[in-house]
């Protein structure tokens, strides 16, 4: 099984006192375009398919994903605020379907997640915007084993 946790491109601030609403309609920027675009090229040219790609309700990380492919699923799971377990029991449902899943989602949740399915460590971690964790999951001997395949950000791809 794989997993591709990757962090929406950098997008346009807002107020912070603006709500919730203003914040879910957050677009990219140009910079941020341009780096989604690059870690698709990436991703194509690295994850095997097929895959299936699920983005936050949040605009900015569904045009991060719409770099990847055009009609990425609508995944509240992966939602700003959301729990590090729902976006766990996400990974679950997925698994034993023979396609990689890409997860485009917002920290902190999503490096907490990535952090805990390889490790099964509780704690921060910062993926930075526009970056991605792949991790495979095999089994070995009954029992699920889980490697960091890669670990890269927008400003290290060509």
């Amino acid at each position: 099984m794989h997993v591709i946790f990757w962090r929406h491109a950098e997008a346009d601030d807002i107020d912070a006192a603006s709500g919730t609403a203003v914040d879910l309609q957050r677009e990219l920027t140009r910079q941020g375009r341009r780096d989604a675009s690059r870690m698709a090229a990436w991703i194509k040219a690295h994850v095997p398919k097929p895959w299936t790609v699920c983005a936050s309700p949040a605009l900015r990380t569904r045009q991060t994903a719409m770099a990847l492919v055009d009609y990425p699923r609508d995944e509240p799971a992966l939602a700003p605020g959301r729990d590090v377990d729902a976006l766990l029991a996400l990974i679950d449902a997925a698994r034993g379907s023979d396609r990689a899943l890409v997860l485009c989602g917002h920290q902190p949740t999503l490096g907490r997640a990535a952090l805990r399915w390889l490790s099964g460590c509780d704690a921060e971690f910062s993926v930075r915007k526009g970056a991605l964790l792949w991790i495979v999951e095999r089994e070995r001997d009954g029992q699920p084993q889980r490697t960091l395949r890669a670990a890269i950000s927008p400003d290290l791809v060509d």
